[in-house]
């Protein structure tokens, strides 16, 4: 059995063209977004739980909705990992040298983005789909 379809593009085009209301489309977004969130949090590491609380969903706005990590200002170490080193700080008035160790890169928020992007996606296509009544 062979299945054909004809004019899947130009469906596709007449999908796009469709006039959506700001409101649709920050309601659609912000669905996706939630469902990249949950992706990210699920993929972040273990450790006393301030990274997992601080990812965050902006809400949708001018066609744009941001999945962030808020006040885990280390999150883009654990991601991205960093070099050993040194350097010299001051600490109770003297001069000392601070020294870390390398930290291996652990991409959770790549992982949870890529893992989700289908769910989001088609979470999107329903939301624009309910508001158009399609």
């Amino acid at each position: 059995m062979r299945i054909e379809l004809q004019g899947m593009e130009a469906l596709m085009q007449n999908l796009l063209n469709l006039p959506l209301e700001e409101a649709e489309e920050n309601k659609a977004l912000n669905a996706a977004a939630k469902i990249v969130k949950e992706a990210v949090i699920e993929e972040a590491p273990e450790d006393d739980g301030t990274l997992k609380k601080n990812i965050k969903a902006k809400r949708a706005k001018d066609g744009e909705a941001k999945v962030h990590t808020g006040a885990a200002y280390h999150s883009h170490i654990v991601e991205f990992g960093r070099s050993a080193g040194s350097k010299y700080a001051l600490k109770n008035g003297k001069r000392q040298l601070v020294t870390w160790g390398a930290t291996a890169p652990n991409p959770f928020f790549t992982r949870g983005l890529e893992k989700s992007k289908p769910a989001a996606i088609d979470k999107m296509a329903e939301e624009i789909k309910k508001a158009k009544k399609l």
